[in-house]
């Protein structure tokens, strides 16, 4: 096994760290993030203010622990959608294939011509910024991949014996594809 290097392992520890402040923003932060003292605006680091203060007087500290979290939880929540969908529409165009699979695949080659960033200014131009409207643009660039990966990998299972197997005896499509194309799609998805 090859050894892992620095960089990884420098990243492993940015990573964690941003999960742990995430979290312990979760119960508790240094100050309120959102007070605004106008008579400390842009103090320098101090005790009382770790990273000092913002044009408003806000603790920056606060502010960025809290924005930790929102990250993460547009993180998770953005893949968990953009992931779900994906691997629907990727299991939906194996299990059904003709016409049904050349269309899912056509929407999926609209997403990846599509720019992501675009997709995200139209967003907040028609319905304001948000935190939905930002998971539904992540989301939007994560479907069309897990689709394309889901749909082959269901392929290749669908081409297997036990599979061909199942058809034989008139197991339904939805069946096969619940009972042994899912399971054996699910750990690429990891």
């Amino acid at each position: 096994m090859k050894r892992l290097g620095v960089s990884f392992w420098l990243g492993a520890l940015l990573v964690g760290t941003i999960l742990l402040v995430a979290a312990l923003a979760v119960v508790w932060t240094p100050h309120d993030p959102t007070a605004i003292h106008i008579a400390n605006r842009h103090a320098p680091p101090s005790a009382a203010h770790w990273l000092g203060t913002d044009a408003l007087g806000r603790d920056i500290a606060s502010l960025l622990m809290v924005g930790a979290q929102t990250s993460m939880q547009v993180a998770f929540l953005s893949v968990g959608l953009g992931g779900l969908l994906g691997t629907a529409l990727g299991l939906l165009a194996s299990a059904r294939g003709g016409w049904t699979e050349e269309a899912v695949m056509r929407l999926a080659d609209v997403g990846f011509a599509f720019p992501a960033l675009l997709f995200a200014i139209m967003l907040a131009a028609a319905f304001g910024p948000s935190f939905a409207n930002a998971v539904l643009a992540i989301a939007f660039i994560v479907v069309p991949t897990v689709a394309r990966v889901v749909r082959a990998t269901a392929n290749q299972i669908w081409a297997r014996d036990y599979v061909r197997a199942a058809q034989a005896v008139g197991h339904s499509r939805l069946a096969i594809t619940r009972k042994h194309v899912l399971p054996n799609v699910a750990p690429i998805l990891t």
